[in-house]
Order: structure tokens, then sequence, then C-alpha cells
């Protein structure tokens, strides 16, 4: 398809002014994560979440299976029981990137890329939809690929990650926005992992969403010394 630069300049100009005047800074929201592994294995998680942008700490106050708190910080992933760290995992330090981070700092709509290194090559119209491609600057064009998105009546409904041999590697589907002070939030999130071939398929759904909430000290959750 050829790129229409109508439909360029305003995929720019959407991005170009700043959509919030109002801070906001915390979100709260019940979960509910259904994943099915390549096995065909089902798992249920249920639980809420808190995070707080200027702390930058995913807290996952985990009910069911089993009572557990989560803390995504910086590159580790803290799994907590009865107040003592029962296992820590090294992860890519992502918040930034996350659903909580994007959408309280209004950068949901161009996954946070307009502010990066990333550069927007390509624009297509597609129906309704505005596809659009982000080339990696050249420093990480040894590990990732292109990211596609698609954009919808200026929100995005849905982004592909490819590996340097334009392969997908992953897949997120956002849906069911509402508005919640001013905010966009999406109410269902679908991702898509691919590994070795293989897929892993997981859906949250968020409920009782709250933005700048001041009931709770878990924002702050301090991590318990030890292992």
């Amino acid at each position: 398809m050829i790129v229409n630069r109508v439909f360029l300049l305003f995929f720019i100009f959407s991005f170009c002014f700043p959509l919030f005047s109002q801070n906001f800074f915390r979100i709260k929201t019940d979960f509910t994560i259904k994943a099915k592994t390549p096995t065909g294995q089902q798992q249920l998680t249920v639980g809420k979440i808190y995070y707080d942008k200027n702390i930058k700490q995913i807290v996952y106050d985990i009910s069911f299976p089993e009572k557990e708190i989560w803390v995504q910080k910086d590159t580790t992933l803290f799994k907590i029981v009865n107040s003592k760290i029962v296992s820590k995992q090294n992860i890519p330090n992502m918040v930034e990137f996350t659903i909580y981070h994007l959408v309280l700092n209004g950068k949901l709509a161009d996954y946070g890329l307009k502010n990066t290194n990333f550069k927007l090559k390509k624009v297509e119209k597609v129906e309704k939809s505005i596809i659009s491609t982000w080339e990696p600057p050249s420093e990480f064009k040894k590990v990732i690929g292109d990211i596609l998105m698609m954009n919808e009546n200026q929100q995005l409904t849905g982004i592909v990650f490819k590996n340097i041999k334009d392969e997908v590697v992953s897949k997120q589907f956002f849906r069911n926005y509402v508005r919640i002070k001013g905010l966009s939030f999406p109410m269902e999130l679908i991702k898509e992992n691919y590994i070795n071939g293989k897929r892993i398929y997981e859906i949250t759904t968020f409920s009782n969403v709250i933005v700048n909430d001041y009931s709770s000290n878990k924002y702050d959750y301090k991590i318990p010394k030890g292992k």
C-alpha cells in the first residue's frame, strides 16, 4: 500500500500537543488474568494492581490462586509471601512502557515511542485504522526489529513487536476503552508471545479503576530485606 502523506501528517499532528493538564500520578485497579500455555494448560490469577508513576514500582496484590505480593521494580520482579521474599527474577526494565505509566502520562496512543529514538517511517490507512511502522534506532537494530501500531479514533488498539528477522515475537491488543477523570483506559489487554515457535496467550481484564487514589499505602510497598 502507498503511504498517504495526509495520513502521515495527521498522525504526527495528533501527538504534537499535550492532552492532559491535570497531574495524574496513580492508578489502582482490580485485575483478572487468564493465560493459556503452549501445552494447553490454563491459569487464572486475580488481584489488585497499584502503580505510582513517581515511584515507578508496580505492586500486584494477588488473592488467587494464592495470597502473595509481586513487586516489579527496575530490573527485578520480587515474589513475596508472608512478608518474605521467596523468589527474584531478572526482567527488562519496562515499567515506563506499561499501560499504567503510559496512561497516566497521556502517551498510550503512541506507546511512548514519540519521545524515544524510534523513527516513524511509514503510515497506512486500512479501513478505519491507521497503521504506523516504527524503526528502532541504530544501536538497537541488532536486537529488535520494527514495531507496528494500530490506532483508531486516536486510541491505540494494537501493537506488534518484531525481531531482527522481521518475525513477530509479541502482539498486544487494547480493547474496551473507558474514560476515567479524563483519562482513556483500556479495560481489556490481550497479549500473545511467541517463544521458540510456541504461543503463550493471555487476557487481562480490569475493573474498579481508580485514578489518584489516596486510600492505600501499597503504592510504596517496602520490599523486605533478605533473599
